[in-house]
């Protein structure tokens, strides 16, 4: 019995120390972070600030009642891989895209929002 528990526990043990995992981020392109968002003011920002802060956006969208939205994309990509010792590895690959949206009225900043999408 008492054999038993000892290989059961070295078992255990050499099995914790076998397994690896290394994950490595990078960014493919990034436009804006936390802190230039923690700027934008509603009611305050206007199109040129933005414009000089963040630069010109990917993508404008023009509405009939005279609103604009203003989006910018950071990307960044994810590399996760998870072995066991000369027995397999998994690598996981992961795309991440981050959509920051300003919404303006009359030139000024009247709503934004981030939206997240992994692939």
């Amino acid at each position: 019995m008492i054999k038993r528990a000892l290989l059961l526990a070295m078992a255990v043990t050499l099995t914790g120390c076998l397994i690896t995992v290394d994950s490595d981020s990078r960014s493919l392109q990034t436009v804006w972070n936390e802190g230039d968002v923690h700027r934008l003011q509603v009611g305050t920002s206007d199109q040129d600030w933005v414009r000089s802060s963040f630069g010109d956006p990917v993508t404008k969208l023009n509405y009939a009642d005279g609103t604009e939205i203003w989006k910018y994309r950071n990307r960044s990509e994810k590399d996760t891989e998870v072995g066991l010792f000369l027995i397999f590895s998994v690598d996981v690959e992961e795309e991440r895209t981050e959509t920051l949206s300003i919404e303006f009225a009359d030139g000024v900043v009247t709503n934004y929002w981030i939206e997240e999408d992994r692939f």
